[in-house]
């Protein structure tokens, strides 16, 4: 078993390791390719402007997240295509249907961002082109696999031209039009080409190279070579919401023992039942369990009196009782108030916030909730949903308040500040 998702970065200990083992397989599978190309893997991913293409990376992790497949995309929005760089199981993982599950990731992510098609070199199955048998046969081989899924060589072009005479196998420029039928232009095709040539082979491909390519596509539309190995319908991309597009879902599954029914009270249970039921209609969140973390992630952000003493006196109140703060005295730590409601409003700002039995367990449920929702993005996945009360983002580092006890957001980015720097966007 195998899962397939896509890493946007390598800003996490966990996205820096699978790249390096995407990496290894470089290596190991295209022995020809330069350090210097594989090294720059982490940057094309960063920075799309210096490489003139988005970079897209997918893989195919086994057990215990060990890499066994990666494809690596490329996006131009602009003239609106794709181009796969890249797409290899690793050695000891031939077969499988890890290339198969690749590929169609790849499709489906094509179809996705609005393109006209996938386009991406293929070597040669013409004896003229490709004089080793042996070679030949897997060169076959890789254009019987793509021809299942409509994927064919374009002809009546000089793509396949060597750029040193008599040089073996020139790639043929395949196209996968992505099961749109729809024919694609000789202009539109000149441009990419030229963007191909002269973007991925920069410093390769001399000039007058490219514009003789580009001018040798005349057909309009562009013409594929006829099916050569497979005679049944083509595979149409899938669409469905995979695993890496899928947005893990935490929820305080104790939130509802802090309902204070009192008036003035507003933060209510029913306000994620109602947020869960819209989530729910979308298929795009996959729920898993909040973890426990331990008290010392809530000290790393708020003062340890405020903790100590808001976890000791929930503890001590009877169920039912609240206590409502109505008197703010000056905050001198050497001298703080003794009689509890006054000292209630010694870490409190405002007079509707409650103090009560469940509030400190409700509480420390919604951190453990981001923390959760932190840790999935550091084991890898792209985004995470930490839907929670009470409340967090009005809390301070030495006070209650606006219905927040402990500040969930600044918990879970002091968690994450680790790996990077961390943005707050507060929409209320």
């Amino acid at each position: 078993m195998f899962r397939i998702r896509r890493v946007y970065d390598d800003i996490t200990p966990v996205n820096k390791e699978a790249i390096a083992q995407v990496q290894d397989i470089l290596r190991t599978q295209f022995p020809g390719l330069s350090k210097k190309d594989i090294a720059k893997l982490p940057e094309q991913l960063r920075n799309p402007l210096k490489y003139r293409f988005r970079s897209i990376l997918f893989m195919a992790e086994g057990a215990k997240g060990r890499v066994i497949g990666f494809a690596l995309l490329f996006h131009e929005p602009v003239l609106r295509f794709c181009y796969l760089d890249f797409i290899s199981a690793a050695k000891q993982k031939m077969g499988g249907g890890i290339g198969s599950a690749l590929y169609e990731r790849v499709r489906e992510e094509a179809l996705d961002l609005n393109t006209i098609g996938l386009f991406f070199e293929c070597l040669p199955d013409d004896p003229k082109l490709s004089r080793n048998p042996e070679i030949r046969k897997q060169n076959a081989a890789r254009l019987r696999f793509y021809e299942r899924y409509g994927a064919r060589p374009i002809t009546n072009t000089a793509y396949e031209t060597p750029l040193k005479p008599g040089e073996d196998n020139p790639p043929y420029l395949v196209y996968d039009d992505l099961g749109q039928n729809k024919g694609l232009p000789r202009d539109t095709a000149r441009e990419i080409v030229r963007a191909i040539l002269g973007r991925k082979y920069k410093g390769v491909c001399p000039p007058y190279y490219i514009e003789m390519v580009v001018e040798s596509f005349q057909d309009d539309p562009i013409r594929l070579r006829e099916p050569k190995y497979v005679k049944k319908v083509p595979l149409l991309p899938k669409r469905s919401i995979s695993i890496d597009k899928q947005i893990v879902l935490i929820i305080n599954d104790r939130h509802a023992i802090h309902h204070v029914e009192e008036r003035g009270y507003v933060e209510s249970p029913v306000r994620i039942d109602s947020i869960l039921e819209e989530l729910d209609e979308t298929g795009l969140f996959h729920r898993i369990t909040p973890r426990h973390f331990s008290e010392r992630y809530i000290k790393a952000v708020h003062d340890s009196l405020f903790v100590d003493y808001f976890k000791k006196v929930c503890a001590n109140l009877e169920p039912g009782q609240s206590i409502y703060p109505y008197v703010f005295p000056i905050r001198n730590t050497a001298r703080p108030p003794k009689k509890l409601p006054v000292r209630a409003g010694y870490y409190c700002i405002d007079t509707f916030t409650p103090i009560n039995r469940n509030a400190y367990l409700a509480a420390k449920r919604a951190v453990d909730c981001a923390l959760t929702a932190a840790e999935q993005i550091l084991e890898g996945y792209c985004l995470a949903y930490a839907l929670v009360r009470p409340p967090g983002h009005h809390a301070e580092r030495r006070s209650f308040g606006g219905f927040c006890y402990f500040n969930s957001a600044a918990i879970a980015a002091q968690y994450l500040s680790a790996y990077g720097r961390v943005v707050i966007l507060d929409i209320d």
